[in-house]
This record gives C-alpha cells, structure tokens and sequence, in this order.
C-alpha cells in the first residue's frame, strides 16, 4: 500500500469530506453537521485518511467517559477495497486504548456485509438491533461492540 496517513479532520478537509459523504449516502451529513464535530464538539474525535495527498477516507467518533462510539466512517468508492477503512478503525482503537478507554460501540446497517466483516474482524460482536435505525431507508442498524480488555479484540489492529 502506498503511504497513507491519519490525522485530525481539520476546515481544510471539509470540501474532500462532504464529496465522499454525498457520493456515499442518500442521506448526507452537512456541511455544518461536520464543521460542528471538528469546531465545537469537544467529544469529537474526528480523523480523515490522505492518500498521496488527497483526502480518501474520514471516520467521526465521540470519546465519552470511558467509551467511544463510532458515528461514521467512509471511505471514497474509487479506493475501497484496499484497506483504508481498515486503517481508520484500526487507529481508533489504537488512540481508544492509548487512552484507557474500555469499550468500542457501533451501529451498521444489517444490509452491510462488508462494514460488518470488517467490524468482525477488529472482535466487535452483535449485542443487539436498533429497529427502523435509518431514516433515510428504514433500515434496521446492529449495534456493536468491542471489548477493549478482550484480548481477543486485539487480532486485526495492525495497519
């Protein structure tokens, strides 16, 4: 894999972020929706991917007591499939622990089978369904967790 950083999202990111967002969702986040995680939401841990200088990837997460919450995590069409996403998680993880935090949670479409293999392969395990989760869709959302004392939530961290 060519190089590939994590950093903060930052307003410079903005234009990059909001293109992916609109390309991937029918429901998408504003502009404002991410000028507020970046600018105003202390809780917000929010990390964008940059491939050869171009932004690839973003991923939104709240850092709350002693957990953090998974919000959004995108990855542009054109460079799924080659372990961007993968590193994004991977590095949120990485600070959740660095930081002492105990668990991970999250909430996937039960149509993504490829968010939740990729979820799965991090150890996070189903614990339960928010019906009717998608406004946009209707669909119903799995939450999931990780165990961050699970030892065995340690096997994909690497990049």
């Amino acid at each position: 894999m060519d190089a590939l950083t994590i950093e903060p999202m930052r307003e410079r990111h903005l234009d990059a972020v909001l293109a992916i967002e609109r390309r991937l969702f029918p429901t998408p986040w504003t502009e404002g929706m991410f000028r507020q995680e970046i600018e105003d939401n202390v809780l917000s841990r929010s990390a964008v991917a940059v491939h050869d200088g171009a932004v690839v990837g973003y991923l939104v997460a709240w850092f709350v007591h002693d957990e953090v919450h998974l919000l959004n995590v995108a990855v542009e069409p054109d460079h799924q499939r080659r372990g961007f996403g993968r590193r994004l998680v991977a590095d949120l993880i990485a600070r959740a622990r660095a930081e002492q935090r105990t668990l991970v949670t999250l909430e996937v479409r039960v149509g993504n089978d490829s968010a939740r293999r990729l979820y799965e392969s991090f150890g996070f395990v189903a614990a339960g369904r928010r019906r009717r989760y998608y406004r946009d869709t209707g669909e119903d959302a799995d939450v999931m967790l990780l165990d961050l004392h699970d030892e065995g939530s340690r096997r994909e961290e690497g990049p």
